[in-house]
């Protein structure tokens, strides 16, 4: 029995015990509504079972995995230390000998092994000629890419290579106080588990030959700069609005929170206002409201410019007040609702999202970031072309509400 059979044979008796109901015959309707909790109690025994059965078939299943971008290059020889290939990745030798190799200059004896010895780690075949980005270099990219796209730097990200099997909430019964003499009832989880994969991440920018004679010290920030704009663009993209395996381009897509909460029958986490108008107070209230309660702790809200000054920054209370008011925690920064306001440039325009990121959705990052590089003669430029793997998805609705403006009349 799959899930989907569960469900309809679950419908197909409550229905019947309503029909019992209506007509009266109370012992019969009680007695479908023992099938209902028998159906349960078998789906759960058959939902664990399945959970199991993936954590044995050789797939890593955590509810809070913590991996270290460092064990990709091998074992520690003391615990605590790193391994000699992150100790080298992480060196300044690396960074220039990193530079020179994409500006095509001579490195030293000292820097060729430096070199050599990163990125033995990730080139196993002929036709894999990619680089590795030095730490300072990769950090600084997702840093920028967080100033531009917030939801990508707040989201929970681990480094597990390969598949990772993650635990999705997706019911769960209420507690309940009961009194001395009555028999305390099973209390139900309902859980649902997700395969994180590998999603390719590429970007290219192209480099004229002459903007390659610059010093090392401004070549790294440009190319830097220039790629966190492109990788943050696309991984921005993936974790709000990726479409996962459906993806138009045929290529999978980490699954995006708006997706998601777009696609959950009967959309319980979205709410609308009216096209063309500016959200009400009372939009903005219903919309919180639906954040299940344990997750306000770390929510904030998101939405691009546009959104941002023409929507959120117009919403009044009922007594003709701003609920968008500076931050005077942050320089710069603003609130509503005692909510933070972030700028991000993945949503789209009417689109405001409440989101404990932290909490409601992860990120694996199977290989970080590494860089090819292409000469065309002809132009005189030089192709960099970066490229990781990652896949994401959201780790239970419940920590996530979208507002967002209705479709126009007929559409």
């Amino acid at each position: 029995m799959n899930r989907k059979k569960y469900e309809a044979m679950r419908r197909k008796l409550m229905d019947e015990a309503q029909g019992l109901l209506d007509a009266g015959k109370v012992d019969e309707a009680n007695a479908k509504m023992d099938e209902v909790k028998a159906l349960d109690e078998e789906w759960g025994v058959i939902a664990q079972a399945a959970a199991n059965l993936a954590a044995l078939n050789g797939m890593q299943t955590a509810m809070n995995p913590m991996g270290n971008l460092e064990d990709s290059f091998g074992e520690r020889e003391k615990p605590g230390e790193d391994s000699p290939k992150a100790m080298a990745w992480k060196s300044e030798e690396y960074r220039t000998a990193w530079a020179k190799h994409l500006m095509g200059t001579p490195m030293s004896d000292s820097e060729k092994e430096k070199f050599l010895l990163v990125n033995e780690a990730y080139t196993h075949t002929t036709k894999n000629t990619s680089v590795v980005i030095p730490e300072t270099v990769s950090k600084g990219i997702w840093e920028m890419a967080g100033e531009y796209y917030p939801y990508f730097a707040d989201v929970t990200k681990t480094y597990v290579n390969g598949l990772l099997t993650m635990i999705q909430e997706d019911t769960s019964s209420d507690a309940k106080w009961y009194d001395e003499g009555t028999k305390t009832d099973d209390g139900k989880e309902g859980f649902k588990t997700y395969k994180l994969s590998g999603c390719e991440l590429s970007r290219a920018i192209t480099v004229s030959w002459k903007l390659k004679e610059m010093a090392i010290e401004d070549f790294i920030p440009y190319i830097q700069r220039k790629m966190a704009k492109k990788m943050g663009a696309a991984a921005g993209y993936g974790v709000t609005h990726g479409a996962g395996e459906k993806a138009a381009s045929g290529k999978p897509e980490p699954v995006g929170t708006v997706t998601a909460l777009e696609a959950e029958e009967g959309t319980p986490q979205v709410a609308e206002y009216a096209k063309g108008t500016v959200p009400k107070y009372d939009d903005i209230v219903k919309a919180r409201s639906k954040v299940k309660s344990g997750y306000g702790a770390g929510l904030a809200i998101y939405a691009n410019s546009h959104t941002i000054w023409n929507k959120i920054a117009m919403i009044q209370d009922q007594n003709k007040r701003p609920l968008f008011v500076p931050d005077v925690t942050s320089q710069g920064q603003f609130r509503i609702l005692g909510i933070p306001v972030k700028e991000d440039d993945s949503m789209k325009d009417g689109e405001i999202l409440f989101s404990n990121t932290a909490d409601g959705y992860h990120l694996n990052v199977n290989k970080e970031v590494s860089m090819m590089t292409e000469d065309h003669v002809k132009e005189r430029t030089t192709d960099y072309v970066g490229y990781g793997i990652m896949d994401g998805n959201v780790v239970t609705t419940r920590a996530h509400a979208l507002l967002k403006e209705a479709a126009a009349a007929g559409a």
